[in-house]
């Protein structure tokens, strides 16, 4: 291997985090609600590629596209019966927050019973696997490395693109901001809401796709990371996309490496306090900095440091 493990790793999972965290915000931005099942639409993504490689015998590769259409009709469906329905009928931010925690249990539920039926019908353990064995490898790099890396950089320049550069984009911008006036405007927010989830359940599942090739996986494992996804999101600033690329990948980055160095040079036993990483950035932001990333930036914008900096970067023209 050309880097060390400890890199790679790192670098895999900041790049699934990266695109969970992306949707995770976008959902909130245009629902106006965390949606706390958003982690299991990667439960769903680990076992879409566990049926390609274990039961069909085919590269999980192939399932990636299949995941992404998987992920994105579940998060569809998940708006129009649970969500738009209560939204119709008065519900508010916490009445559909407690319905995501819902979802969150009835998809474990189905997943862990979807691998309870795998076991049984095709006489194979997927209760705890890993997918490392139906890689490959690209110059040296494992498979999984640069094609996590390849998507997810390429997901964010696509969104980039159209959330800036189409008319969907701006429809997507409009309603984030103001439901109501782009309804005035003549956007249908329904199909727009309609898009976004499909959008973002669709890189969950996409992203959880990628997580066996590389991490042991269990039915569990999507509801265990909604954690790290809200960190990653609440870092970046919950009302910034971009944002929640950078808080995505640090997060990431942090969660792997700083587990990984406490067990060399504190003991093995550390790794299973690596959930208490992504809580501590969720404890300290709240804390330090609510509103994230962006909020930081927004104030320092606002001073003569950082317009000078703006300035100096080519951010803000200078006054004629």
């Amino acid at each position: 291997m050309l880097i060390p493990a400890i890199w790679t790793a790192a670098l895999v999972f900041a790049s699934e985090l990266t695109l969970l965290s992306i949707g995770f915000t976008l959902t909130y931005l245009t629902a106006k609600v965390p949606n706390f099942a958003h982690g299991t639409y990667a439960g769903v993504g680990i076992y879409v590629s566990y049926t390609f490689a274990k039961i069909w015998g085919l590269s999980p590769y192939y399932g990636f596209p299949v995941a992404f259409i998987i992920g994105g009709l579940v998060s569809v469906a998940i708006y129009k019966l649970v969500i738009n329905v209560l939204t119709q009928m008065g519900g508010g931010a916490i009445v559909l927050t407690i319905s995501t925690l819902a979802i969150q249990i009835f998809l474990t539920a189905f997943i862990q019973i979807y691998a309870y039926y795998l076991r049984e019908r095709f006489s194979t353990y997927a209760m705890a696997f890993l997918l490392k064995e139906s890689d490959f490898e690209i110059a040296g790099f494992p498979g999984i490395f640069v094609v996590s890396l390849t998507l997810t950089i390429g997901s964010v320049l696509a969104l980039h693109y159209m959330l800036t550069r189409t008319r969907i984009g701006v429809a997507m911008r409009a309603t984030a901001e103001d439901p109501e006036l782009a309804s005035v405007l003549g956007i249908n927010t329904n199909q727009i809401q309609l898009f976004s989830w499909f959008l973002t359940g669709g890189l969950a599942c996409l992203a959880g796709a990628m997580i066996p090739l590389w991490f042991q996986s269990t039915p569990q494992s999507g509801a265990m990371i909604i954690t790290s996804i809200m960190a990653g999101s609440l870092l970046g600033g919950f009302n910034s996309i971009y944002g929640s690329v950078i808080g995505g990948a640090i997060v990431g980055m942090s969660e792997i490496m700083l587990t990984t160095w406490g067990q060399a040079l504190i003991g093995v036993w550390v790794g299973e306090y690596r959930p208490l990483i992504p809580m501590i950035f969720l404890v300290s932001i709240l804390l330090v900095e609510p509103e994230g990333l962006q909020g930081a930036w927004t104030r320092f914008a606002a001073t003569q440091t950082g317009e000078n900096f703006r300035k100096a970067v080519g951010l803000l023209k200078e006054e004629e």
